[in-house]
Parts: structure tokens; sequence; C-alpha cells
């Protein structure tokens, strides 16, 4: 999954990545917003995000053209630049956000008024990973989906993820989770991350 931006008309798009030439083009399933195609003109400015393995990828590229006929594909400038990070080095924030988790997808507003939905604790978290406590039992590299409400205002809506490590003792079950973004955008969890390091930086920075 690749999500795309249009910066001046503020459009979020997805997308998949078909195939490369490196230094040549990109090619991608043709963008969507809503459910609805959407159609690119030339020369447009994009910005786009991808996520895969615990890595996350971003570059700045344009337009070259679409095609309808055999195929709806869109040819991208291949990027001059395409920056990655490991997920799991990135800023982890330490937190204590209780939220909903469970083995399938579930209802967040049902869950949020019914006293028998499972609940977990996330300990820390980043912009695509994060550590919860949580009395289910999961085992390595299940599918949980997770659903909250983040300080800043945001909400997380069954967003999947799979567990990577596992520490259990007799009082609490504790899962690495690395979330996956073909679930839905993670913008709002990203805004919260961002927000709090800056925070967390600003406070370690008047410390000394």
């Amino acid at each position: 999954m690749i999500m795309l931006v249009d910066p001046v008309n503020e459009l979020r798009m997805q997308s998949r990545l078909i195939g490369w030439d490196e230094g040549g083009c990109m090619m991608l399933e043709q963008p969507t917003h809503g459910g609805s195609a959407v159609q690119l003109t030339k020369d447009l400015h994009l910005v786009g995000r991808g996520m895969y393995e615990g890595r996350v990828w971003g570059f700045k590229s344009n337009v070259m053209f679409q095609t309808a006929q055999p195929f709806r594909i869109l040819f991208l400038v291949y990027p001059d630049q395409i920056e990655e990070i490991s997920l799991w080095k990135a800023d982890r924030i330490s937190v204590n956000l209780e939220i909903f988790i469970s083995a399938r997808k579930h209802v967040f507003a049902e869950a949020m008024k019914s006293k028998s939905s499972a609940k977990g604790v996330i300990k820390n978290i980043s912009n695509g990973g994060c550590s919860i406590s949580c009395p289910l039992r999961f085992e390595m590299n299940m599918p949980v989906f997770i659903s909250g409400e983040l300080p800043n205002g945001k909400t997380l809506d069954n967003v999947m993820g799979f567990v990577k490590n596992v520490t259990r003792d007799q009082n609490e079950n504790m899962y690495g989770i690395q979330l996956d973004e073909r679930s839905g955008p993670l913008e709002g969890l990203r805004e919260f991350v961002l927000l709090a390091s800056k925070i967390v930086s600003k406070g370690d920075t008047n410390s000394h």
C-alpha cells in the first residue's frame, strides 16, 4: 500500500506499487480516494509514503502520465531520493493508552459501550509499532485489530497489526505489535507520535 498526497489540493489517495525502472519511472495502480478512481494531471507534484516489512519509506515525484487501456496505471518520475527508516528505530513514545484489541475486526462504537470488550494498554508507541499489555493470549505473527482514541483527538479504528514478540509472566502478556497500513491510513497516529516526540524533546532540552 502506498499513500499519495497532492499537497496543493490537500488530497490523500491510496495506490499500490506495480514496478519501477530505476532512474526512469515508477508504475502504480490508479490511485483512489474514498473508493473512487482519481485522474491526475501531467507534472502534478506528489508526495508518497509506503510501508514494507517494518520499514517506512517516502519520496517526492511528479506525474508523467496515466493509462486507461489495457490497464489503469499511473506513471511517476523515478524519485531523485527515497528516504527509508526502520519503524522499530523510529521515535518510541512512552504512553499509557487504553485500547480495545481483538483477533478479529470489531465495531469500535459497540466495544466502547460493552463492559465485556477486551481491553489492553499501549505502553509505548512509534510510527509503525507499539507495545501492548493485554490479558488475552495471542501467538507470534497472529493478526490483531486495535481501536482507541489518541490524546490528539485522532482515532485508531480497527488498525491491523501483527504480533512480532511476546513476553509473558503471571500477571500480564506483553506484545510487540507491528502495525500494517493496509488496514487504513496511520496519519493520525503519525501526527500524535510527531507531536509527542517534539514535546519530549523540548522537555529534555529544558532539563539541561
